[in-house]
C-alpha cells in the first residue's frame, strides 16, 4: 500500500454566505444536520450573526479550509427568525439616521448600508470616503444614543460598495458582484487592450468607477487566439488563391487576398486548404494589388489560378469606379447663348 492509497483525512463542515453574491465560509456543524436553506446562528467579529446555509453538511478536505474550523452556535430557532426580520425592517431607518448625520456633522464620506445582528445587539454602518483617516468619534456617540444600541463603522471601496448596493450594468442585467461574484479578482488595463477594446474610460468602467469585472470572462480565450494567429503564417490554396494577412479576433475574421469573383470576408472550407508559398504583392496604377512574384506551384496552375490576386473586396470598387465613369457621360459646358435659348 502507498501513501496514495491511505484514506484521506476528511472533517464535517458547512457552508455559509453573508450576503447574496459574499464569500463563502466554512464552519463546523458539531452534531447538528444542516440542509441548504437553513439558518445557524455563527460567530464573527461582529457578534453572533445569523446566516444562510448554502452548503449543506458535508466532508471535506482540510486543505479546502484558510483556518481551523469555528463552531456553529446553534440552529436558528423560530424565535430567532422572527427577531432578524424585525431588525431588517430596522436597517432602512438606522442607514438615513446614519446619512443625516453624515450631513449635520459635514463629514467627507457616504453612508452605504446598515446591518443589524440577527439579535439588534450591534448595528454595522458601512460607508465609504475618499479620505483615509476620519475623526467619527462624535458621530459614532450620538448615532449609539439615538439608536439605543452598539454602532460599529466599517469603510468599504467603490467595488464593494457596488457589491454591496447593487444596481444594473451597461448590460442591463443586474451587477455581477451583487449577484455571483463571490471574489472580487484584480482586473487590469491589459486585459481592455488584448481584447481591441476602446480605452476610453466611459466605456470600460462599470458603476462604481473601476474597471468592468466582465473584461476578465473572455480575457484567456483572446490571449489564446492570438497565440495561435502567432504560431500560424503561411498561405493556403483553394480553387483559387488566397493568401491569409490577419485575425480580427472581435469578429473571428480571417483577412484573406483572395481571387477576383470571390465575395469579400468569405471563408473557404478548412478540408479545401492547402499550404503554399507566400507571395509578393504590388500595387498597378488602379491601385489594385497584383501578384509579382510567387511560387513555382502557383505559376504552373491552372488559368483561373493564375489570375492576378485582389485584396477583398477591390474587385468591387472597381465596378463602382466604373458605374461612376458611365453615369457621369461628358460633360457640356452651357454658355449664355445657350441658357437665353
Amino acid at each position: 500500500m502507498t501513501v496514495t492509497d491511505l484514506p484521506k483525512e476528511t472533517v464535517r463542515a458547512i457552508g455559509v454566505r453573508f450576503r447574496r453574491a459574499g464569500r463563502l465560509y466554512y464552519y463546523d456543524p458539531g452534531t447538528s444536520d444542516f440542509a441548504v436553506g437553513d439558518y445557524a446562528i455563527v460567530e464573527t467579529p461582529r457578534g453572533l450573526t445569523a446566516t444562510r446555509v448554502v452548503m449543506a453538511t458535508t466532508e471535506i478536505d482540510p486543505a479546502d479550509l484558510r483556518g481551523d474550523l469555528v463552531p456553529v452556535e446553534r440552529p436558528a430557532t423560530e424565535s430567532d427568525m422572527k427577531s432578524m426580520e424585525v431588525y431588517r425592517d430596522e436597517e432602512a431607518r438606522a442607514e438615513q439616521e446614519f446619512a443625516n448625520a453624515i450631513t449635520s456633522h459635514n463629514l467627507p464620506m457616504q453612508a452605504v448600508k446598515a446591518e443589524y445582528t440577527f439579535d439588534g445587539a450591534t448595528l454595522t454602518l458601512h460607508f465609504s470616503s475618499k479620505e483615509a483617516k476620519l475623526d467619527l468619534a462624535d458621530m459614532v456617540s450620538e448615532l449609539a444614543s439615538k439608536l439605543r444600541t452598539r454602532v460599529q463603522l466599517r469603510q468599504v471601496g467603490p467595488r464593494e460598495r457596488a457589491a454591496m448596493r447593487s444596481g444594473m450594468g451597461r448590460c442591463g442585467r443586474d451587477l455581477c458582484c451583487a449577484t455571483f461574484l463571490s471574489e472580487l479578482d484584480t482586473v487590469s488595463l491589459r486585459m481592455a487592450k488584448d481584447q481591441n477594446l476602446p480605452l476610453n474610460p466611459d466605456k470600460i468602467s462599470g458603476v462604481c468607477g473601476r474597471l468592468l469585472c466582465c473584461l476578465q470572462y473572455e480575457h484567456e480565450g483572446y490571449v489564446q487566439e492570438k497565440l495561435d494567429e502567432e504560431q500560424g503564417g503561411g498561405g493556403c490554396a483553394t480553387s483559387g488563391k488566397c493568401e491569409s494577412c490577419g485575425v480580427h479576433e472581435l469578429k473571428d475574421i480571417l483577412g484573406q487576398a483572395v481571387a477576383p469573383g470571390y465575395e469579400s470576408e468569405s471563408k473557404a472550407p478548412s478540408d479545401t486548404l492547402t499550404p503554399v508559398e507566400q507571395t509578393t504583392t504590388t500595387r498597378d496604377k488602379n491601385n489594385d494589388q497584383v501578384e509579382t512574384s510567387g511560387s513555382s506551384q502557383s505559376r504552373s496552375s491552372s488559368s483561373e489560378t493564375d489570375k492576378p490576386i485582389a485584396r477583398a473586396g477591390s474587385s468591387r470598387r472597381r465596378r463602382f469606379r466604373r458605374r461612376n465613369r458611365d453615369s457621369s457621360g461628358p460633360k457640356t459646358e452651357t454658355t449664355p447663348s445657350n441658357q437665353a435659348n
